[in-house]
């Protein structure tokens, strides 16, 4: 049987389904959150990513929008090799649309081959 806390997060046998602002993007399991996403999330396409760049390296820069529900980069399934895209899929579709708004057209990452004259650059 489910419980309501005062400050409005649903928990049952310890376990949290929902965040502070009564939104369910997460399971929470003493410490741990697993990433859970809305009904409503969007998946991105992220295109032009470097190869040198692996998700690690694309996670903090996704992160400041929003809770990363799944980010892969896309790998060729024979050799390995980076494709230089990837997908994207935030908890909450505000942290898409909100990345999407910041980043499309605007932000440019280095090491794409050939984009601006002799220097590397990626724009997303």
């Amino acid at each position: 049987m489910a419980t309501v806390t005062a400050n409005g997060v649903q928990q049952e046998n310890g376990f949290s389904t929902t965040n502070s602002a009564g939104r369910m993007n997460g399971l929470t399991i003493g410490q741990n959150t697993i990433p859970m996403k809305d009904h409503d999330a969007i998946k991105l396409f992220i295109g032009q990513i470097p190869r040198n760049l692996e998700e690690k390296d694309l996670k903090p820069l996704f992160e400041e929008f929003g809770k990363i529900y799944e980010l892969t980069v896309l790998k060729d399934r024979f050799t390995g090799m980076h494709k230089g895209c990837a997908f994207l899929t935030y908890c909450a579709r505000e942290s898409a649309l909100k990345a999407q708004s910041a980043l499309h057209e605007q932000k440019t990452l280095p090491g794409w081959p050939g984009t601006q004259g002799s220097e590397e650059t990626s724009q997303l």
